[in-house]
């Protein structure tokens, strides 16, 4: 290949432009490591910048909380006879599905058999008391008898008296003197028979009252169970089961029907140990642990854009610990009156739909209101920053907190007052800060419903 003047001057011309490109570059990542010099606080605090502050509020409202929940049975009866017998009758509302009312007959059975025990059981009874009235009469004549016998009795007493005076005188034979002994001896087996009589008719007495009680007691049983052929529903409620048809056979302590309880519900919750603390911290309470203080709550329902609301208690929790998988603590809230209802959100314009009810496996929203007995400050929640961080203008310098913080709730922030020196006077920064630095200079500007800080230096 042949070398021209051309090509030399090419080559050399790429090697001079490739080199000025290096050293170029090498001056551009030198110039870039190079620190530059950090400016002193006193220029940091040059920023400018106006900011939005607001006083720090203290909150009397007590603690609000929002949790999540289903709708449980308060509780679900079984309709159980206590006799057995053959069904000849079943309401129509005992079918799945409808409702009861308490004391209403659900099914009646066959009385038959239980009212003639009744008859017999009252006939027996008559027939224990004739005996009875057979037996005093009895008792009472053989009474008068022994008075009859007693009187005999003291005449041959008197009689013998004679005879043994007259014996000592030799007044009468000995033949006359044992006639008078044989006579009162006979007069004392009479009366020792009367009461032998007496003392057997008292002890028959006895067994009569005893049979006459059994009597008496069997007939009562008779009478209940006859009463029993009705069996009623024991509380107002809904239908959830029936196993039995007219002319089928029930037995004694078989559950033929269910009944929902329909007059107050449970709605089943978690709550973390926080929530769980403002509860035992209430005012006027003592932490027993396992029981709550009444804690009234609000049930939230949505239908269709539609907002419906129940009053309900927390009382009591589900159980005794804390749920393995969650890490929370279940509870219960009790709804008195599932019944009462109130719309929330429902505006005059629109058209009212007929209010719902509470049904068991819902799934509700659920507001607590607790008031735990501790001090509390409010802020508005955009001048929370990350890290539970606040900034204050307070006597015109910058100043950053850390603060424990309570809850978040309707675009507030609440948190505890011992978790920093701060007070109402306070004015919380709420808006953007660019490089905040602590004790840096600030100009509080009020402006009636707000105040404004106005960060100012000369750079």
């Amino acid at each position: 290949m042949k070398i021209t003047k051309t090509s030399i001057f090419s080559i050399l011309f790429q090697s001079a432009v490739s080199l000025i490109l290096l050293v170029l570059t090498g001056l551009i990542v030198v110039s870039l490591m190079i620190p530059k010099p950090v400016p002193k606080n006193s220029d940091r605090h040059t920023v400018v910048d106006t900011v939005e502050a607001v006083p720090i509020e203290q909150h009397h409202g007590g603690i609000d909380f929002k949790i999540d929940g289903e709708v449980i049975p308060f509780r679900q009866l079984d309709v159980v006879p206590e006799i057995a017998g053959r069904v000849v009758y079943k309401s129509d509302n005992c079918r799945l599905g409808r409702s009861v009312q308490s004391g209403e007959i659900l099914l009646r059975i066959d009385p038959t058999d239980y009212a003639l025990e009744v008859e017999q059981l009252t006939e027996a009874i008559e027939q224990a008391k004739v005996n009875l009235l057979e037996n005093t009469v009895q008792t009472d004549n053989t009474k008068k008898e022994r008075e009859l016998a007693a009187k005999q009795l003291e005449l041959r007493q008197r009689d013998w008296e004679r005879n043994q005076i007259l014996a000592q005188r030799n007044a009468i034979s000995a033949a006359e003197l044992d006639t008078a002994t044989a006579s009162l001896l006979s007069a004392e087996e009479t009366i020792q028979k009367l009461n032998n009589q007496i003392l057997i008719y008292e002890t028959q007495k006895n067994k009569l009252d005893v049979a006459l009680r059994k009597e008496e007691i069997a007939l009562k049983t008779a009478k209940l169970n006859l009463e029993r052929t009705e069996v009623k529903t024991p509380i107002s409620g809904v239908v959830t089961s029936d196993s039995f048809e007219v002319n089928s056979f029930v037995q004694r302590g078989t559950s033929v029907s269910k009944i929902l309880d329909t007059s107050q519900l449970e709605i089943q919750c978690s709550l973390y140990m926080k929530q769980i603390q403002w509860i035992w911290r209430q005012a006027g309470t003592e932490n027993s642990g396992y029981v709550f203080p009444p804690t009234p709550a609000t049930i939230l329902y949505e239908i269709d854009g539609e907002q419906w609301a129940w009053e309900g208690t927390l009382q009591t929790l589900d159980g005794g610990g804390i749920n393995s998988i969650t890490r929370m603590v279940p509870c219960r809230v009790k709804v008195d009156d599932p019944h009462s209802v109130r719309s929330v959100n429902i505006s005059e314009n629109r058209t009212k739909n007929p209010p719902p009810t509470l049904f068991s496996g819902m799934y509700v929203s659920i507001i607590v209101h607790s008031k735990p007995a501790v001090s509390l400050y409010r802020i508005p929640e955009k001048a929370l920053l990350p890290g539970n961080t606040i900034w204050t203008a307070t006597n015109g310098k910058l100043h950053r907190h850390t603060i424990r913080v309570a809850t978040t709730v309707a675009g507030n922030v609440l948190f505890y007052a011992d978790s920093e020196k701060l007070s109402p006077t306070d004015l919380v920064v709420v808006s953007p800060l660019t490089a905040p630095v602590e004790g840096g200079n600030v100009q509080v500007i009020n402006t009636g419903t707000k105040n404004v800080a106005l960060k100012k230096s000369a750079e």
